[in-house]
């Protein structure tokens, strides 16, 4: 007995119907740049695809190599390549062999004539990028390195492959740029079989058509004014998207680029560069009527210059396929910048003697300036070894002062979180008990994140470091316990500790964030003079040169009701102001994560 399928529901069809249909129509577009690119390799340079599946990539890059024949290899180019590895340099162990400086062939120049892959291309570093991106412009390598001159020729595709919900990175500018296609290839399934819709025959039928075919007059007007409508002012744009119009047209047989030729072009290649928010263009205004004078009607008669339809066209099928890549992304259409500078999850990028990842040597002592880099030492010394005299005791190598490298390292800098408590008896009265729980919670969560955390409480005449900073869970805990509350409140007392252990934590090149609790009325000055009017004066001072130092700071009105001495004093010190009528842990724990440390 068989069971049938049960019939799917009317929504779940149209789903899977969508979804099939814009499935195909990705592919088919990544499949075509693919052919494009193998028509015409060096004018179209390359593309980028992003969320690629592993599949996809694997396959997309085997069809590329199987379109450009004569045997091209896939050259693959790892993120943290060196620039000797990336464009060439001294060969060490062919040098000391030799006795003479010896080249080494860097992957830039193994690469002509085949395909460079480069996964993970939003982590490029911006000097490998730069490398790269000089090579496909000018296609062939120059180095001047290590006292050796090469050039040699590099022509390449380039398949760059990137991550689309990769935070905080984002693809370099200048490679995009030069670069023909960007495609998203998100929700497309690796699991579909894709069928080769392009034989042999026709790529070589495009090759052999491509030369005679001609563009239309107004074509390269219209593409360059669809470019600035889009906000694109590279030159590089218009030029990819005239070539891919042409290859389209090539691979129909076509001897003239027709308008649909364009729009696919322009689709594939403005895209992923529109720079402004996509909208439907207004409609044009009324025509004026006509002026009842006789040069006027005489003049009548001329033919009146009608709208580019064809940059209309183009403009608009760029529109609906950035309108489909953001809806894929649950995106809302916006206008995309430049530039975007991330921010650090727990500090700064600091250059390190000890510790990091490495980056690289510099020229140094190994005896107070860090660790010996052996290789980078030796290759240093190697193209001088003509023209030193050889060292007493048959030393193969001279190698001098002047020749030592030690190694660079880079690591994220640790994150220090500053509590300072108000715990005069103003806010013992309120919520002094609730603040240390919260407190409490919040840093169980920066222990588990790895960061250091401090306590400053003020209260009396003073203020005191409970706390120094520090990554024990216990050690935070037990003092916690043992604040104690009551007496005057030292505002600007607290203020000026919190601006202290600052400057000291900044020496030891870590990242201080400020957290205060306190509702912002100080009656003690600096002196420990009572008096609300010269405190409040004092407060207002330091927390000026709070701001000064530059360090995110974030302030926590623990009042029952928001009071505006609190809201000044925060606004003096640069603080995110944050009142907190109620007291609410899970609230301060997130403000902290998300407005200071994420």
């Amino acid at each position: 007995m068989t069971l049938a399928a049960a019939p799917l529901s009317a929504d779940r069809q149209a789903s899977r119907d969508a979804f099939e249909r814009i499935d195909a129509a990705r592919w088919g577009q990544a499949d075509l740049a693919v052919a494009l690119l193998a028509l015409m390799p060096h004018r179209l340079k390359g593309a980028i695809f992003e969320g690629a599946s592993p599949e996809l990539a694997g396959l997309l890059q085997d069809r590329l190599a199987v379109r450009l024949g004569s045997g091209a290899l896939l050259h693959r180019m790892p993120v943290s390549i060196t620039d000797d590895r990336l464009v060439g340099g001294l060969d060490l162990a062919a040098t000391l062999a030799a006795g003479r400086p010896v080249a080494e062939t860097g992957l830039l120049t193994r690469a002509n004539g085949g395909v460079l892959i480069v996964p993970m291309a939003e982590r490029l570093p911006g000097r490998a990028a730069a490398q790269l991106a000089r090579v496909i412009d000018t296609g062939e390598v120059e180095t001047e390195r290590d006292g050796l001159s090469m050039r040699a020729e590099a022509r390449f595709v380039t398949l760059a492959f990137a991550d689309p919900d990769e935070a905080g990175e984002r693809l370099p500018a200048g490679l995009g740029d030069r670069l023909a296609f960007g495609l998203s290839l998100q929700g497309v399934s690796p699991a579909r079989p894709r069928g080769e819709a392009l034989s042999v025959e026709v790529l070589a039928a495009a090759r052999a058509k491509l030369p005679q075919v001609r563009v239309p007059d107004d074509l390269i007007e219209a593409l360059i004014d669809a470019a600035l409508r889009l906000g694109i002012r590279s030159l590089r744009a218009p030029s990819f998207c005239l070539a891919a119009a042409c290859g389209i047209a090539a691979l129909a047989g076509r001897d003239t680029i027709t308008d649909a030729d364009a729009t696919l072009a322009s689709e594939l290649v403005y895209a992923s560069r529109a720079l402004v928010q996509l909208e439907a263009p207004p409609p044009p205004p009324p025509a004026p009527d006509p002026p009842d004078t006789n040069d006027d009607m005489n003049d009548s008669s001329k033919p009146q210059p009608e709208p580019d339809e064809l940059t209309e066209l183009l403009v608009e099928a760029v529109r609906v396929r950035v309108s489909l890549d953001m809806a894929a992304r649950r995106q809302t259409p916006c206008q995309r910048t430049r530039q975007e500078v991330p921010a650090g999850k727990s500090g700064d990028m600091v250059d390190s003697r000890r510790r990091g990842s490495r980056i690289g040597a510099r020229a140094g002592d190994p005896r107070r300036d860090g660790r010996l880099d052996l290789l980078s030492t030796l290759r240093t010394a190697a193209p001088w070894q003509r023209i030193r005299e050889m060292p007493a005791g048959g030393a193969v190598i001279s190698v001098r002062a002047a020749d030592f490298r030690v190694k660079r390292f880079r690591h994220r800098s640790e994150a220090v979180v500053i509590f300072v408590v108000d715990a005069s008896g103003s806010s013992a009265m309120n919520r002094l008990a609730e603040a240390k729980g919260a407190i409490e919670l919040l840093l169980s969560g920066c222990y588990s994140r790895r960061e250091s955390v401090a306590l400053i409480a003020f209260r009396k005449e003073g203020a005191d470091l409970l706390l120094s900073p520090t990554r024990s869970l216990t050690r935070v805990k037990r003092s916690l316990s043992r604040l104690p509350g009551g007496g005057g409140t030292p505002l600007a007392a607290g203020i000026a500790a919190a601006a202290q252990l600052v400057r000291i934590e900044r020496r030891k090149r870590k990242a201080p964030h400020v957290v205060f609790l306190s509702d912002g009325q100080g009656n003690i000055a600096l002196d420990g003079s009572p008096g609300r009017e010269r405190a409040g004066q004092d407060a207002r001072d330091m927390a000026r040169k709070l701001k000064a130092l530059q360090e995110p700071v974030l302030f926590f009105d623990i009042s029952r009701r928001p009071s505006a001495e609190a809201e000044l004093i925060s606004t003096e010190m640069g603080a995110i102001y944050r009142p907190l009528p109620i007291a609410d842990a899970a609230r301060v724990s997130r403000d902290v994560r998300s407005l200071l440390l994420d």
